[in-house]
């Protein structure tokens, strides 16, 4: 019954319910005009398409599973945690200076981890991308400490507004401090972008992904097949990593 609840308000919610929408008015304008009819039906089928988890998988697999996991133990000198969206106008732990999204708090386990283990510095990449947002760096930094991170293992760089900063501004630092073997942290999705990016900056990576969004092998059921809002945003998200990829081809 709790599968049963599940499948049915799934298609009551965005994006289930445009996609029945859709097909309704495709079928309302069959008599009157055929060729609204199948503009109807088809932005029924790539919204449809777009928003259920097998196609949403499929596109973000390739992205998440082209960089493994590293051996880290010792390969190394310092790591570098990119942003990955934050909110500086929100109630927060004490010590904190707003908050991280999903994908950034992700990243921040992982680098904190890595520097219990290593005691490497951390090299803290991202700017005030919007207004309202607070600068990245900040946040994570606040949040790192928290956890127990001495202040002076923290490096930040609070300038950038996109990848392609990060990896410059981060270059920056890191020949500064004469740090030549770091680490890369950031979400699984985003690694091969972002080891593009610092190749492209002349810097040498060892990637460590986290925050997967996705198995190694495709799980799916009943509900995988109906649209989902969770589905839409993983379709979102790789098809923004894929444009990124080809802008660099170009750049």
């Amino acid at each position: 019954m709790i599968y049963v609840i599940k499948f049915i308000y799934q298609w009551v919610l965005p994006p289930a319910c445009f996609v029945v929408l859709l097909v309704w008015l495709a079928w309302r304008l069959t008599r009157k005009s055929k060729g609204l009819s199948a503009a109807a039906g088809f932005l029924a089928a790539l919204l449809y398409a777009a928003s259920i988890q097998p196609v949403s998988e499929a596109l973000l697999r390739p992205l998440e599973y082209r960089y493994s996991l590293s051996s880290t133990g010792t390969e190394g000198d310092c790591i570098v945690l990119l942003g990955g969206g934050s909110y500086a106008d929100v109630p927060t732990p004490e010590g904190w200076q707003g908050q991280v999204g999903d994908a950034a708090a992700q990243r921040i386990i992982g680098a904190y981890v890595l520097h219990r283990r290593t005691g490497w510095p951390v090299v803290v990449s991202g700017g005030e991308v919007y207004r309202g947002d607070g600068q990245e760096a900040v946040v994570m930094q606040k949040i790192l400490i928290s956890l127990g991170m001495a202040p002076d293992r923290i490096l930040l760089e609070g300038r950038s507004l996109n990848t392609t900063e990060n990896a410059a501004f981060s270059a920056e630092i890191l020949k500064e401090r004469g740090l030549r073997r770091p680490l890369l942290v950031t979400s699984a999705f985003h690694m091969p972008r972002s080891m593009a990016e610092f190749n492209k900056a002349g810097v040498s990576v060892t990637p460590v992904p986290v925050g997967y969004y996705v198995s190694r092998s495709p799980y799916w059921n009943a509900l995988s097949w109906v649209p989902s809002a969770a589905a839409m945003r993983g379709t979102a998200i790789a098809l923004k990593e894929y444009l990124g990829l080809a802008a660099l081809q170009f750049r």
